[in-house]
């Protein structure tokens, strides 16, 4: 798949099909490879629609690298976020159990959020505006120290409410990671404290 001879020979021919299939009026999808190094994703997609004249394109991950059998949802959703970033238009989901077996449900749950993950990364890229409003609201969610809206903006919200219940810090506003010396928390305080004193020093102006 590595843009090889093969792959070129059988792009232009799916080009000179998409061009017959539109001039019958059939609509027409381009399957991409499955198997590219990360310096050569983006002029795969570039290619493809110059060929085949934009039509959309989508790819099977791609795997960035092929020793990680067992974690191929991982390099499926490299691949597919810098593919997704260059223009791909739609990412195929790669389980984990790739290469091994056929997958089990838990291994589709897995590759399903990997690819989620990574489509989600190009979109931020290609400026979709939902996207955006999606990753800003968890923004202000983490700014906030808002757990629960935290947890309504994950991806896998389940998961995410989890570890922080299972973690030495459930109940806290904060997380194991910083602890006492969240700088977020800090910030946050420092931020109440000067707003409280400001309010204090106007009072006080204005009685004297």
């Amino acid at each position: 798949d590595a843009t090889d001879r093969g792959q070129i020979g059988e792009l232009l021919l799916m080009g000179e099909l998409a061009d017959r299939a539109r001039a019958m009026g059939v609509q027409v999808m381009i399957e991409g490879p499955g198997h590219v190094p990360l310096d050569q994703i983006a002029a795969n997609v570039k290619l493809e629609k110059r060929v085949c004249g934009g039509a959309p394109f989508y790819v099977l991950g791609p795997l960035t690298c092929d020793v990680a059998p067992g974690y191929d949802h991982i390099t499926g959703a490299i691949g597919g976020a810098m593919a997704s970033a260059a223009g791909t238009d739609f990412l195929c989901y790669v389980t984990p159990a790739e290469h091994l077996r056929l997958p089990d449900i838990d291994d589709v749950r897995e590759g399903v959020i990997a690819t989620r993950i990574a489509a989600h990364s190009g979109d931020l890229v290609k400026g979709v505006r939902a996207a955006k409003v999606w990753n800003d609201q968890m923004s202000r969610y983490r700014k906030a120290l808002n757990w629960e809206g935290m947890y309504a903006m994950a991806m896998d919200p389940d998961k995410a409410r989890r570890y922080k219940e299972e973690s030495e810090a459930a109940g806290s506003n904060v997380c194991t990671m910083c602890g006492s010396l969240c700088s977020i928390n800090i910030d946050n305080a420092a931020i109440k404290f000067t707003k409280r004193r400001s309010i204090a020093e106007a009072e006080a102006h204005a009685v004297g």
